[in-house]
């Protein structure tokens, strides 16, 4: 897997698959593979698929430092250049809808069509309590990853399982490791108000409804800041990745092979 020095870190990503370039950002979380793994088999039959570990990822390393978006705008950027086959399509997913929105702005020569998913502009005061709440429970490995579940799918999703060892299972990969607690630092630090107007890229935005962890509203938010951007909204909870994988996969596509 090829990997790229970027300041004090070391990013590896994977390239699958052929076509237009299509790059998958994550959020908070164990990395690239953790997010979009279940669905680059799905995009790389139209698209050649470049999946990296941004640092605070668990197959990145890093000095451990506190987290900034330019340092994750940066490395993004960092891994199109290395693996010579931008401007890309950047989708990003919670922070990482942050993410490709600033790498976007910062660096415009990268990004062919934007679409930030479940991301946002700046953290509220909700946002503020409930990263306050998870993190009150980086004691126990169990509760922490239960918050993190029960906000990242809707109710809907959660009630269809067959048993709470099922939620148990999912917050597993939600771990409270030093990287995702710098992750949750950087969302509730997140202010990319500066930056949204400069993003040049055609732009979906994609929200999701009813979505606990990043609401809907900061979607919108994005979507008026980004001048000409246009607005999906699923009914789903954060995690659409998961609840409605092939829907997502089809609006995505759609909007990237267009015309």
């Amino acid at each position: 897997m090829p990997s790229i020095t970027v300041g004090s870190s070391r990013i590896a990503y994977r390239v699958a698959g052929s076509g237009p370039a299509l790059m998958l950002v994550h959020g908070v979380g164990k990395g690239g593979e953790a997010a979009f793994g279940h669905l680059v088999d799905q995009f790389a039959q139209r698209n050649t698929v470049i999946l990296p570990d941004l640092s605070g990822s668990e197959a990145a390393q890093d000095d451990g430092s506190d987290l900034t978006m330019e340092q994750l705008a940066d490395e993004a950027a960092a891994v199109i250049e290395h693996a010579g086959l931008g401007p890309v399509d950047l989708v990003g997913f919670s922070l990482g809808g942050a993410v490709v929105a600033a790498t976007a702005a910062l660096h415009p020569d990268k990004v062919r069509r934007l679409v930030p998913v479940g991301g946002l502009v700046r953290a509220d005061r909700y946002m503020e309590n409930l990263i306050g709440l998870t993190l009150s429970q980086q004691h126990d490995a169990v509760a922490f990853g239960r918050v993190l579940t029960t906000t990242a799918f809707s109710p809907r999703y959660i009630n269809s399982l067959d048993s709470l060892a099922q939620v148990d299972e999912m917050g597993a990969h939600l771990s409270p490791s030093s990287g995702r607690i710098r992750q949750l630092e950087l969302l509730v630090r997140t202010d990319i108000s500066d930056l949204v107007g400069k993003v040049q890229a055609e732009t979906l935005v994609i929200g999701c409804n009813p979505d606990a962890a990043v609401p809907a509203h900061h979607s919108m938010d994005l979507h008026t800041g980004i001048q000409g951007s246009t607005y999906h909204e699923f009914d789903s909870g954060h995690m659409v990745l998961v609840e409605q994988p092939d829907a997502f996969v089809r609006v995505v596509n759609d909007f990237i092979h267009k015309a």
